[in-house]
């Protein structure tokens, strides 16, 4: 049995759904003014404007001769610093040789120890500089052959220079 007011509650629902579909379809209903044309623009149907090339700079070598010999005598100074010295060094260490880690003719020979550390790190700088040159002279104008024989130059130097340190470390008695 259907009573008023229970038609009067299906009508209320009905037209509670119905009011907001009502309400968008009045929002589509408005002027054109408002939105944007779908139309296609001017810039949309030209052609591309062609891009402006950039002019190519001159390749020009990485390095030269006169670099790579500057690079040797660098390294080759840095030695000479090391070897003069090194013999100051030698002396502080034999002293300390024997001594207790508080003396202080261990701290002198620790102390020329990084001064013969620091000069070998100068000359391995040097080094990595050919290192980077070398690598980099495979795709450059370079002369490669001249890098790999200072590189080479500048490697037996660190080498001699870690072997006099090793020793150096023997007779303080690391």
């Amino acid at each position: 049995m259907v009573t008023a007011f229970g038609v009067y509650m299906i009508v209320r629902r009905k037209i509670s759904a119905l009011l907001p579909l009502i309400a968008v379809l009045s929002a589509c209903a408005a002027g054109d003014a408002r939105y944007p044309s779908l139309a296609m623009r001017p810039f949309e149907t030209a052609s591309p404007a062609p891009e402006a090339e950039a002019p190519a700079e001159p390749t020009r070598p990485l390095a030269d001769s006169a670099q790579v010999a500057a690079l040797v005598s660098r390294a080759v100074s840095a030695n000479d610093e090391f070897t003069r010295q090194q013999a100051a060094a030698a002396q502080l260490a034999r002293a300390a040789a024997g001594q207790s880690v508080e003396s202080n003719a261990r701290a002198r020979a620790l102390v020329a120890m990084a001064d013969l550390a620091a000069k070998r790190g100068a000359t391995s700088a040097t080094l990595a500089d050919l290192d980077a040159l070398a690598a980099n002279s495979a795709t450059t104008f370079a002369p490669a052959l001249e890098i790999e024989a200072a590189r080479a130059q500048v490697l037996a130097l660190v080498e001699t220079q870690d072997t006099a340190m090793a020793r150096l470390w023997e007779v303080m008695g690391s």
